[in-house]
């Protein structure tokens, strides 16, 4: 199959869920192992409430009540990526800590799987990606709107 069939088979995938118990399980464990080393720091760059998030059970509220939204949409996401080939985005994951299946998501969005929505969070002054940042990259490049949750974390619900 060639590209540009491929680009016009996915611009109409809508299979996003807002999560799965893993997806919840393993975003909410990476914001706890770097919760005083990177999240304290960004919660006060974008003027969040801290802790983000008390617990999982307040992390899936969270989660439960926020609005899609569409990621280009949004006016200056930090550490937001936009690649623009599936090569740039391997690039981009090969220095993460914990690298990303670049292929598998691909595959995914290609097979119409469930795929967990990214999460943004949003502050009194500015927001941030907390997770799904390599999922919204290749649905990009796949021409896929890239949706996600945007999570205001302004103040305590």
């Amino acid at each position: 199959m060639k590209l540009q069939d491929l680009l016009q088979e996915n611009t109409s995938f809508n299979n996003w869920t807002r999560f799965t118990d893993a997806s919840l399980e393993a975003d909410f464990q990476e914001y706890k192992q770097k919760e005083q080393r990177k999240w304290k720091q960004r919660a006060e760059l974008i003027q969040a409430r801290w802790p983000l998030f008390q617990d999982i059970q307040e992390f899936r509220q969270a989660l439960s009540s926020a609005p899609v939204v569409d990621v280009d949409s949004l006016r200056s996401v930090q550490n937001l990526t936009k690649n623009r080939s599936i090569a740039d985005i391997k690039d981009m994951v090969s220095s993460y800590a914990w690298p990303r299946d670049v292929a598998r998501i691909q595959q995914g969005y290609q097979e119409n799987h469930k795929m967990p929505l990214p999460i943004i969070i949003k502050g009194q002054q500015g927001m941030w990606i907390m997770a799904g940042n390599t999922r919204q990259s290749v649905a990009r490049v796949l021409g896929i709107t890239p949706r996600a949750l945007l999570v205001d974390v302004s103040d305590r619900p």
